[in-house]
């Protein structure tokens, strides 16, 4: 199950608490790791296939600087596990860098098309089709958000996604069928597929709804609907013990998997089993 982390701040400590939130999320297992970091210009991107201590060890000859980054830790759907098909993806210039759990129906009728416009593809992975479809509307001459907003009402399936660019010193994200949390400190913020990832920094957390959209910035957040329309969600202090927290509030770790088997059942069958009409589609 791959897992997500993104964190934004006011000095430049993002590839530590990145670092530490992908180590904290190794319990969803994963096969590949990387993160993409703001630092004055476009996203850089590092990625590995294998271990996080293999992007440690990229990352330890040449650390970038930022206080803006996102992180993700990939179980393979669409493509093996390789370098090229690790988070985070970008689009044809390097601008625009997503991560992405959870699989989009439509990328095969999405990929041709934007191949058809000019956009060579470096994965097999159904990912990569967000950022192109997100840069096609930042040339268009809409803002990131606008763009965002735009790239995820053309998307079909289960998602939870983040995204950096090199415009705007943000982080957007949205949800559907997928988790994802904000982790609320003071002055720095993160967002995460499981409250374990950022638990080492802050306790404060506010638990977003499919459809939900959020932009955070370095001073503040928003949440609004697919629309726009500004929402409340109330910040709560979860009480788990970091020591405890990747059996997310189960007392051994069996037992959370035997609790997740449903959602995993409806996540495997999702885009592949239609049961309303009976039709089986496997790739």
């Amino acid at each position: 199950m791959c897992g997500i982390i993104a964190r934004i701040g006011g000095d430049d400590g993002a590839v530590d608490e990145l670092l530490t939130g992908l180590e904290n999320l190794e319990y969803r297992g994963y096969d590949s790791a990387g993160l993409a970091i703001k630092n004055g210009g476009g996203p850089e991107v590092f990625k590995r296939e294998g271990k996080i201590s293999r992007l440690k060890d990229v990352l330890a000859d040449e650390t970038p600087d930022g206080g803006l980054g996102i992180g993700h830790t990939r179980w393979s759907t669409h493509g093996p596990p390789t370098d090229a098909n690790a988070h985070p993806h970008t689009d044809c210039t390097g601008d625009v860098a997503v991560v992405h759990n959870g699989i989009v129906e439509n990328y095969d009728e999405l990929k041709t098309d934007l191949a058809d416009r000019g956009h060579e593809f470096e994965s097999d992975t159904d990912t990569e089709v967000i950022p192109h479809l997100v840069k096609e509307q930042l040339a268009d001459g809409v803002d990131p958000e606008t763009a965002f907003r735009r790239t995820i009402e053309k998307l079909s399936g289960s998602y939870a996604v983040a995204m950096i660019t090199d415009r705007e010193h943000a982080v957007y994200a949205t949800r559907r069928g997928s988790p994802l949390v904000l982790g609320v400190d003071d002055g720095d913020y993160f967002l995460a597929s499981d409250v374990p990832a950022f638990l080492d920094f802050t306790d404060d957390v506010v638990y977003l709804d499919d459809g939900d959209v959020v932009v955070v910035e370095p001073d503040d957040y928003r949440i609004t609907t697919p629309d726009g329309e500004a929402v409340d969600r109330s910040v709560q202090t979860v009480e788990w013990d970091p020591e405890d927290a990747g059996k997310g509030g189960y007392d051994h770790y069996m037992l959370k998997e035997i609790h997740e088997q449903p959602a995993a059942l409806r996540q495997t069958l999702r885009g592949r089993a239609d049961p309303a009409t009976g039709d089986i589609r496997l790739e």
